[in-house]
């Protein structure tokens, strides 16, 4: 669905006429009537006030389609990724675990306790690079 249906729907859908939403976003009715026909595109203010307004993702007003294909409809939750902190938290205990089972290994091996401290530090450097994109990932 484009979005200018998608505006009618929710107006419609909502018991609002051109005139009333126009009052709400504080435009003009030409201007609502222009994003319903398709003549124009709401600028992203107005797409902010439309998502609270309506209760809508930006990505529903905007996109024709889901990755997979299926629609976002309205009060539908968006795909995030799992950030579940007990999981979360589990995952980093694993983590460091297996880094600390690696250097004590590496230790006993090679007898250098004092240089393999530098296995903390690269567990340490790709632990940040997966909190990194852990971070990127659930800010999409």
């Amino acid at each position: 669905m484009m979005l200018s249906s998608k505006l009618r729907d929710l107006r419609k859908k909502h018991g609002l006429s051109q005139k009333e939403l126009a009052e709400k976003l504080m435009t003009t009715q030409a201007k609502v009537a222009s994003w319903e026909n398709g003549d124009s595109m709401p600028d992203i203010s107005y797409i902010a006030k439309l998502t609270v307004l309506y209760d809508v993702s930006a990505d529903y007003l905007l996109k024709d389609d889901k990755q997979d294909g299926q629609t976002i409809e309205p009060g539908e939750e968006m795909d995030r990724p799992n950030t579940d902190p007990k999981r979360l938290g589990r995952n980093n205990s694993i983590y460091w675990t297996i880094v600390i089972a690696v250097y004590l290994l590496a230790s006993i091996v090679t007898g250098r306790w004092s240089t393999s401290w530098v296995l903390f530090i690269l567990g340490g450097a790709i632990w940040l690079i997966g909190a990194g994109f852990h971070w990127i990932n659930s800010t999409k």
